[in-house]
C-alpha cells in the first residue's frame, strides 16, 4: 500500500530544495551581472563619453560601447590596458579633465606614441588589469611596481643611456631633471666612494649596479621591511633608507641582517626623492630586453655656446 503522506512530504522537500536552488543561483546571477556591469572602468567611459559628447557637441560619443581598449607589443614583451580608463591620454581635448580621463602631462607622447611604446615600459605596474587597486596599489606579488608621477623617470635611461653621461644635463634632456638632480647628488656625496655603480666605486657598501632592474622579490628576500612605514615596495625602501638608514636597518640578529654602516646625511625629502629615482634608473638592458630600436644610441643636443652635438 502506498504512503501518500510520505510521499506528499518527500515531494514537499524536494520542491523546498528545487525553490531554494533556483533563488541562490538567481541571486549568483544578479550579483554577477551587477559587478559585470558596473566596473570602475565602464564607470569612467562612460563619464569620458559624456564630457566629449558635451565639448564636441557631438551626441555619437553616446552611443560608443564600453570596451576594454588593448594596445599589444610583443617586442616590448608588453600588453597594456591602461587606456581603458586613460581614455585622453593623448586626445588634448581633456586636458582640463581629472584623472584618469585627462591627458598625458607633458610632450612626452610626441617622441613615445602610445601605439609605439605602450605605457609599462615608463611606468611599469602590471599593464593587464584595469582595477584601480590592481594598478596603483601596492600588489606585493608585482615584480614590476607602479612607477607614478616623478619616479616615471626612472624609467628614463632603459633607452637612453646617455643619462649617466655627466656631461649630460636637464638642459639637454628635458623632464628628467629630478633623476639628473640625484645622479649629481649621488657624486656630490660621494656615493660610489662605497658602492659600486657601472664599474666605479668602492666595494665597502653593496653594489648598486642594475638595482633599477631587479625584481621586487629578489629585493624583498633579502632586505628587512619591518621598519618600512609605507608601501613594502623597492623604491619606498630605498626612499625611507635615504631618509634615516638607521632607522631601516638597525640590524636583526633573527634575519641574519647586519645593521646598516651608512651615515645619516640628512637628506632633505626631495633629495631622498631624487636619489631614489636616481638608483631605480640604474638599468641593466640585459635584464630590460629592450630591442634595438627602441634604444638611443644617438642624441642631438644643444650646448651652452649654442653648437649642437653628439652624445653616443
Amino acid at each position: 500500500m502506498i504512503d501518500h503522506k510520505w510521499e506528499n512530504k518527500t515531494m514537499s522537500r524536494r520542491n523546498k530544495i528545487f525553490a531554494a536552488a533556483v533563488v541562490f543561483i538567481l541571486i549568483v546571477s544578479i550579483v554577477i551581472f551587477y559587478k559585470e556591469n558596473s566596473k570602475e572602468w565602464m564607470h569612467y567611459q562612460k563619464s569620458y563619453n559624456e564630457k566629449m559628447a558635451a565639448k564636441l557637441n557631438d551626441p555619437s560619443y553616446l552611443k560608443a560601447p564600453l570596451r576594454i581598449e588593448q594596445i599589444w607589443l610583443p617586442q616590448l614583451n608588453s600588453t597594456d590596458r591602461c587606456m581603458t580608463c586613460h581614455l585622453g591620454v593623448s586626445n588634448p581635448i581633456a586636458v582640463d579633465e581629472p584623472q584618469p580621463l585627462t591627458t598625458h602631462p607633458g610632450d612626452f607622447l610626441k617622441n613615445h606614441a602610445i601605439d609605439k611604446f605602450g605605457c609599462t615600459v615608463c611606468h611599469q605596474g602590471d599593464g593587464q588589469v584595469v582595477s584601480v587597486e590592481q594598478t596603483h596599489g601596492a600588489v606585493h606579488h608585482l615584480n614590476r611596481q607602479l612607477l607614478s608621477k616623478e619616479y616615471a623617470q626612472a624609467s628614463c635611461a632603459k633607452c637612453h643611456m646617455e643619462l649617466h653621461d655627466r656631461s649630460v644635463t636637464a638642459k639637454d634632456f628635458p623632464g628628467a631633471d629630478t633623476f639628473f638632480n640625484g645622479r649629481d647628488l649621488s657624486y656630490q656625496m660621494g656615493c660610489r666612494g662605497c658602492h659600486n655603480i657601472n664599474g666605479e666605486g668602492g666595494t665597502i657598501g653593496p653594489e648598486l649596479t642594475g638595482l633599477g632592474s631587479r625584481t621586487e622579490l629578489a629585493f624583498f628576500l633579502i632586505h628587512d621591511f619591518q621598519h618600512v612605514e609605507g608601501h613594502h615596495t623597492m623604491s619606498h625602501w630605498v626612499y625611507e633608507h635615504f631618509l634615516d638608514p638607521q632607522k631601516i636597518v638597525p640590524g636583526n640578529p633573527e634575519l641574519n641582517f647586519a645593521a646598516t654602516i651608512m651615515p645619516n646625511f640628512g637628506f632633505t625629502e626631495e633629495q631622498a626623492k631624487s636619489l631614489t629615482i636616481y638608483m631605480l634608473g640604474l638599468r641593466n638592458p640585459k635584464v630590460e630586453g629592450i630591442p634595438y630600436e627602441y634604444i638611443a644610441t644617438k642624441k642631438l643636443a644643444q650646448t651652452a655656446s649654442g653648437q649642437t652635438r653628439s652624445l653616443q
